[in-house]
């Protein structure tokens, strides 16, 4: 009988030390994604400081016939990822105004603002009779939370001036605590000029259910070398994100647009306000890729994310630095693709 308790202790006592070691395996083995894996377009990278994760929230249909919603993946590391299931999916009531098949909604920006994440997203409407415009969903304290409508009047509240089609919003908050909406004018919407695309600014409210003011336009595509923009020739804006640099005081805007593939270029600020004036670097800081965002890791480095190829489109995160108020790439180190 001492035997067979001293063995039965012993396997405790090794159970106990093992034990952490098993979980933690087993948590790794949930996390079954590589970066190249997230075959998603325009994945915007959320950093959860609190629980030490990263989040993308991305478009999704719960099945063929429902109406749009929302996915969450996460990650420890960005290397590997995992699929936490749907977050959001928008209701017969929300939706009332979108024609399946032929309205969609997409490149959802989830940001931390108030005690609060909020995803800004665009949505088409054919019945209203606006292509694209600029809608917000509120979540929790969480990114991964489940989101739910922000309505006025019993419809999605457009943070966009309605005649304006627009897309990919993002939200910039200035030195003065004043929330801005950043977006695309489509190249072919009715507000532009000669199909050139452009790049606009609106205040937000506070609460961010609705905008303050008019609208003021930032820049044109065809004004930046690298598009190699000619007369007569369209020229596209996407994805407009800014980023205030500290140390010299500019504003920065990544933006993408083509040059022969999908590039990344940057606009910018140096009086370091939304106003501008803005100047535009002859070269784009990243080619056969884009829709990108700004953040920094758990460790604080500086990153971008973007969609790599834009027409086998999956998650690249590249290694960025700030030199005298210019973004430039970091090559070493670099754990995504660097071409």
């Amino acid at each position: 009988m001492k035997k067979f308790y001293t063995g039965f202790y012993i396997r405790l006592i090794l159970l106990l030390l093992f034990a952490p070691l098993f979980t933690l395996r087993a948590q790794d083995a949930q996390y079954d994604i590589p970066m190249s894996g997230i075959a998603k377009r325009d994945p915007f990278v959320t950093v959860d400081r609190r629980a030490g994760r990263y989040y993308i929230i991305t478009p999704a249909r719960a099945d063929s016939d429902s109406a749009m919603a929302l996915e969450a993946y996460e990650s420890r590391d960005l290397k590997m990822w995992r699929r936490l299931g749907l977050v959001y999916q928008g209701t017969e009531g929300w939706m009332k105004n979108v024609v399946r098949g032929k309205d969609h909604w997409w490149a959802p920006d989830t940001y931390y603002y108030r005690g609060r994440y909020y995803t800004i997203v665009t949505l088409t409407s054919q019945k209203l009779g606006r292509v694209n415009f600029c809608t917000l969903l509120k979540g929790g304290k969480s990114p991964a939370d489940t989101y739910r409508n922000v309505w006025k009047d019993g419809e999605a509240i457009s943070l966009t001036p309605y005649g304006h089609q627009c897309l990919d919003g993002s939200l910039y908050v200035d030195e003065e605590k004043r929330p801005w909406l950043v977006y695309s004018l489509e190249w072919n919407g009715a507000q532009v000029q000669d199909r050139i695309g452009e790049t606009w600014a609106i205040r937000l409210k506070k609460n961010l259910k609705g905008s303050i003011g008019q609208p003021i336009r930032l820049f044109r595509a065809s004004e930046a070398e690298w598009t190699g923009w000619k007369p007569g020739v369209e020229d596209i804006v996407d994805a407009p994100f800014l980023w205030k640099d500290p140390q010299s005081g500019h504003l920065i805007c990544l933006w993408s647009s083509f040059n022969g593939t999908y590039c990344v270029g940057q606009a910018i600020s140096r009086s370091g306000r939304i106003e501008g004036p803005w100047e535009h670097l002859p070269d784009p800081i990243y080619v056969n890729g884009g829709h990108e965002m700004v953040f920094r890791d758990l460790q604080g480095n500086l990153k971008m994310s973007l969609h790599h190829d834009n027409n086998n489109a999956h998650l690249n995160i590249v290694d960025i630095e700030i030199e005298n108020g210019i973004i430039k790439r970091r090559t070493h180190g670099d754990a995504g693709i660097t071409e």
